[in-house]
């Protein structure tokens, strides 16, 4: 329940975004769980963000913030290029 509200806030932040899945996997031995969230952007995919912690919830979020940056970098350089496109097609007229 946690991990969906986590990734609702996550597909809230970025409307491209077209499937956020999070995978948790609970290792009994060492007491140690993993997350790891894909999220697909536009057809890409666009993060892969694995995590390992103690704590379900702090996996979670620290799966989630890694997502996050990744979708940030993935807008910036999408801008990035739309502008590159914007200032060659106006030199040209």
């Amino acid at each position: 329940e946690y991990a969906q509200l986590r990734m609702d806030k996550l597909a809230a932040k970025f409307p491209k975004v077209t499937s956020i899945n999070i995978v948790i996997d609970i290792d009994v031995k060492k007491r140690m769980y993993m997350a790891e969230v894909i999220a697909n952007r536009l057809g890409e995919t666009a993060v892969g963000a694995k995590e390992f912690s103690e704590s379900a919830k702090s996996v979670i979020d620290a799966a989630a913030a890694r997502a996050e940056r990744q979708l940030l970098r993935m807008r910036v350089k999408a801008r990035k290029g739309a502008v590159r496109k914007q200032r060659a097609a106006s030199a040209k007229n």
